[in-house]
């Protein structure tokens, strides 16, 4: 667990997210805790007792299991945003970008798997009925990927279908990879990145 605790104190760090020590600890001891046990193995006393906070005081930052798992959500949305889009890519022609988001999916959650873990578990779960009206009114602040697709279509770049199915076909492959490349412990090639995203690309492009 110390090494993927590391990386998620590193991402925070780089990505200039700031939090408080508590809440930090809460965060990683949460995600610990999910990828390895669920979200019904994770209670509220199990997960103060990891991150080393007395049971009282984690209510005091998050009311209920509901409040954390939810602000928990939108945190490592913001996280994942933040290392999908970059600056200095936002000026390139939009079938480049749309190659180079997709990639940076791939590599992140390859490289953060426990947040790859949680974010599978949470969209299975009824927690993700709570925040779905927000996922979809948020597009340009909280839902980066929608709202870069909504764009393609809006400027012919995609094919003139709902964005949702174009998210399907974009978020699904990337997905998919991922979870195969982690269950086979191996590390994905740049080529085989390229190839797949290619085909994606060709089948939703205008």
């Amino acid at each position: 667990m110390t090494q993927q605790r590391e990386k998620f104190t590193y991402l925070c760090d780089r990505m200039n997210i700031q939090l408080t020590e508590k809440k930090e600890q809460i965060f990683r001891s949460t995600l610990d805790l999910i990828h390895h046990f669920g979200f019904h193995g994770s209670p509220m006393s199990k997960i103060a007792k990891d991150a080393d906070v007395a049971v009282g005081s984690i209510y005091h930052y998050f009311p209920s299991k509901d409040d954390l798992i939810i602000e928990l959500y939108w945190y490592c949305k913001e996280i994942i945003n933040n290392y999908v889009f970059k600056a200095e890519e936002n000026n390139l022609a939009y079938d480049q970008r749309f190659r180079i988001i997709w990639k940076n999916i791939v590599r992140f959650y390859q490289d953060h798997v426990y947040i790859f873990s949680f974010m599978e578990q949470f969209y299975g779960s009824p927690f993700y009925e709570e925040v779905r009206s927000s996922v979809f009114k948020e597009k340009s602040e909280r839902n980066k990927i929608f709202h870069f697709l909504e764009t393609g279509i809006e400027q012919k770049q995609l094919k003139d279908l709902h964005v949702r199915l174009i998210l399907a076909a974009y978020l699904g492959p990337a997905i998919s990879l991922v979870r195969s490349a982690l269950y086979e412990k191996i590390r994905l090639e740049e080529d085989q990145l390229d190839t797949l995203v290619e085909i994606i690309w060709n089948g939703v492009k205008k």
